[in-house]
């Protein structure tokens, strides 16, 4: 039967398309029939979520890094204040020995001392005994005045007497003559005596001077007898050695150098842009300029952290701010500050308290007064002198501030902002004003800031 209808439409398969086609009509009919009307849509407002923090007045620790080499204390050159052999030094006198203060570092021969000494010594003992020599022969020529004077006053006598006999014709003139001659030559006595005691006074002044270069010279010898033994001064390290046991050394030669233990002392260079955060408020010069000196020395006594990073340990110690250098380094534009520390008084983050080593490279944070309360935000949360605030019904408002100054990742602020309000902390892309937001307090943001301006956390 197929075949028969094959033989007679030979075309039948066009015939296929005319029930497609009905088929496509039919849906399409149900399809317009059963379709759903459009349902018209209210347009929303679009909100946008932000992280927000809530402003907070504080005070802030002004704070600043600087990195530098630390250094002895005290550098002291041991001098051989005499002339003379080495004939004792102490058992440890070697480059890198410790010693305590007090200590015999070296003792020289004192025999030429000695000898000095011994020899200024009789020099005294010669001057005293011409001093009690004068003395004595004072009290007798003093003695021996008052019987020439007594002479005298009687051959005076005899004069007058005579010269009365030579007016009454008793006696001759050559008589009176004779007894004149005698009271001359008394009183010429009596003068040579008084001219004695004249000078005595001056050769007691000469040899009393005598006595006193003497004494001079003794006190110098003893002086020197002392030096020929040399002590070590504090506490120290042996840095360098000169001189051996046996050697002969010079005046004035160095012997040894010693670096003091415990104090050290650091230059670090802090960048300009960080050391005017630890001025005090309202100051914008470097101390030592135009700062009042009051201020200055308020500033020499803020605190330091000194920290030497050893592999995956940090060790801390404690000091303070000394002098400030001279002049600012001008190619880095650092100035820098001598920081004193002591590496005995022992932190409490130190379970080792690990002594300081000279030429160490340390990382040093000034930690300045505190400020007044101020406004804290977050640094990216300010952009070119503007924040972003949650205002009234959640609205976006630009608030124009000024900023105090910038430490780290936080931005102090002096107006702009008051407390409680909302600071927006997300980046806006864009940021229109009085756009709505969904604001989400960051409470991790919020102690993060809070910790870095009470100075709890580390200073990037």
């Amino acid at each position: 039967m197929i075949a028969r209808l094959k033989e007679k439409y030979p075309h039948w398969k066009k015939l296929l398309i005319i029930p497609v086609v009905a088929l496509g009509l039919l849906l399409f009919v149900i399809m317009v029939k059963t379709k759903r009307q459009p349902v018209k849509k209210v347009q929303e407002e679009r909100v946008t979520l932000v992280r927000v923090i809530e402003a907070e007045a504080m005070p802030v620790v002004p704070r600043a890094i600087g990195y530098g080499y630390i250094q002895p204390g005290q550098v002291w050159d041991a001098v051989a204040e005499v002339p003379g052999k080495v004939v004792e030094v102490h058992p440890e006198f070697e480059r890198g020995a410790v010693l305590a203060k007090g200590e015999i570092l070296m003792r020289i021969d004192p025999a030429a001392s000695s000898y000095v000494r011994e020899q200024s010594e009789a020099e005294v003992e010669r001057v005293q005994a011409e001093l009690r020599k004068l003395d004595q022969s004072e009290r007798d020529t003093r003695s021996q005045l008052e019987v020439e004077q007594g002479r005298l006053k009687l051959s005076a006598k005899d004069l007058d007497r005579n010269k009365q006999l030579v007016s009454q014709g008793v006696i001759s003139q050559s008589e009176l003559d004779a007894q004149e001659q005698s009271y001359l030559s008394q009183r010429n006595v009596v003068q040579n005596y008084q001219s004695t005691l004249n000078g005595i006074p001056a050769s007691r002044a000469s040899l009393k001077a005598q006595l006193a270069s003497a004494r001079s010279k003794t006190a110098g010898a003893r002086l020197d007898e002392d030096n020929t033994v040399i002590r070590t001064p504090f506490d120290c390290r042996i840095s360098a050695t000169d001189v051996e046991l046996g050697q002969a050394v010079g005046m004035n030669q160095v012997v040894a150098t010693l670096d003091s233990l415990g104090e050290n002392e650091a230059l670090v260079q802090v960048p300009l842009y960080a050391f005017k955060n630890l001025l005090p408020q309202g100051q914008d010069t470097i101390p030592g300029s135009q700062v009042q000196m009051e201020e200055f020395r308020q500033f020499l006594g803020i605190d330091a952290m000194i920290r030497v990073r050893a592999q995956e340990r940090t060790m801390e110690w404690i000091g303070h701010v000394t002098r400030i250098s001279d002049a600012v380094d001008s190619d880095t534009r650092t100035i820098g500050v001598f920081v004193s520390v002591d590496s005995r008084i022992k932190n409490s983050r130190d379970e080792q308290n690990t002594p300081l080593i000279k030429n160490m490279y340390a990382e040093v944070e000034l930690l300045g007064k505190s400020t007044t309360p101020l406004i804290v935000v977050p640094r990216t949360a300010v952009e070119a002198g503007y924040v972003n605030v949650v205002g009234s019904e959640g609205r976006l408002e630009r608030r124009r501030v000024t900023v105090a100054f910038v430490q780290s990742s936080i931005a102090v602020l002096r107006s702009g902002v008051l407390v409680g309000e909302r600071v927006v902390v997300s980046e806006l892309i864009p940021a229109v004003e009085g756009m709505k937001l969904r604001p989400e307090i960051d409470e991790k943001l919020q102690r993060r800031m809070e910790d870095e301006a009470l100075a709890k956390a580390v200073l990037k």
